[in-house]
């Protein structure tokens, strides 16, 4: 993989396993009509979405993709006329002439750039600006093209992103989504792909066949920051910040590792001592961030977890990812001051913490209950 970009093959690779399911379901000739594939963020469930649909479409009907074939061809740029992709889009806009909304013009040029950049790289994200949901315009048009009539060859398949986005709010995208796994289109196959199986509705999961996906392996990780010319005596802290999600692998390698320790060991100070000042900041700058910027709020707490998780490793003398980086020093002073902490205690507090946000609880108080429960579970 040395000095290459990720590519629709490599993504196979990671998720070898998986694929290997696949190919079996696939030659099988017993295809069902819906899949949900699941796991951890970053794992390369939308690339292998998107290599099945290939799989099932390539003209050569062997074991694997031919790659080659005009078929193929036109999947690998996700231009193909038996995919349909559904993913989160920004509130559509009452058309005057239509009883349906539309996307405005500058929405349609960002959505059109993101399907080009996820054709060009499995493991891209798709994230389109103001998008919070899958809208029920979209199920609508859907089955629209579902049940028109096309050549028998190949097959159709949906691609759902982000699944769960089906279920926000009342509801209604994911009740027609119901409506149409309860009467499947022929030769239709839907592939619901979600980091959240929490979030769905469970008629819609129990109509489903269920695909885990694992988290990546380290070495897979490992070679992609080498393939990146990344310095060596920095890959063990890349590696142990992304944990197996390829996204994080992304973000992490255009940032400064110094800015990073420096935050990290700045954040660990404000939660571990007993400090007024540097609470009240924490609590107001902490506020201010859920509120403004709920990603980078997440990304820092993802960071804390990531920290007392390495230093219940250690007080448990299991190996942890940071034992070769410059933040061993610092866990290690930690475990010692606080022999019979109970870090998962507070793992799950702030995972508690960041899922507050979605339930728009007042969030100066919930950061006091976490420094105070921090502060306790320190001294178990």
């Amino acid at each position: 993989m040395a000095n290459k970009e990720m590519n629709s093959s490599t993504v196979c690779t990671a998720q070898e396993q998986v694929w290997s399911q696949l190919n079996q379901i696939s030659s099988s000739k017993k295809l069902g009509s819906a899949y949900l594939f699941s796991g951890p963020p970053g794992c390369g469930k939308e690339g292998i979405g998107i290599q099945f649909a290939k799989l099932l479409n390539c003209e050569l009907e062997g074991k694997d993709i031919c790659g080659s074939c005009p078929s193929c061809i036109r999947m690998e740029k996700l231009q193909h006329e038996k995919l349909k992709l559904l993913f989160p889009l920004p509130a559509l806009k009452k058309n005057q002439n239509t009883e349906a909304g539309a996307l405005d013009i500058k929405d349609i040029d960002i959505v059109n750039e993101a399907i080009k950049q996820k054709a060009k790289d499995p493991f891209f994200k798709m994230k389109i600006p103001r998008a919070t949901r899958i809208p029920i315009q979209s199920i609508r048009d859907l089955r629209k093209s579902l049940y028109l009539k096309s050549n028998n060859t190949g097959r159709k398949v949906v691609l759902v992103f982000d699944a769960h986005l089906l279920c926000v709010g009342q509801g209604e995208a994911a009740n027609a989504f119901l409506k149409l796994l309860e009467e499947p289109p022929h030769n239709t196959t839907i592939i619901l792909i979600t980091d959240h199986v929490e979030l769905l509705l469970p008629t819609i999961i129990s109509r489903c066949q269920r695909i885990g996906f694992p988290k990546l392996d380290d070495v897979f990780i490992e070679d992609w920051f080498k393939s990146k010319m990344v310095r060596p005596e920095d890959i063990p802290l890349l590696i142990g910040l992304s944990r197996g999600n390829f996204y994080s692998a992304q973000f992490f390698i255009r940032q400064s590792l110094e800015q990073l320790i420096t935050l990290i060991e700045d954040l660990i100070k404000s939660m571990n001592q007993d400090d007024p000042g540097k609470w009240r900041k924490f609590i107001q700058d902490y506020s201010k961030m859920a509120k403004q910027d709920s990603e980078k709020f997440s990304l820092h707490f993802m960071l804390l977890k990531i920290w007392y998780q390495s230093a219940n490793r250690f007080q448990k003398n299991m190996k942890y990812p940071f034992y070769n980086t410059p933040l061993r020093k610092g866990i290690e002073r930690c475990v010692k001051k606080y022999s019979s902490a109970d870090f998962p205690a507070i793992v799950f507090e702030l995972e508690d913490t960041v899922g507050a946000i979605a339930k728009n609880l007042y969030m100066p108080l919930v950061l006091v209950n976490l420094l105070l429960s921090t502060k306790k579970h320190l001294s178990s």
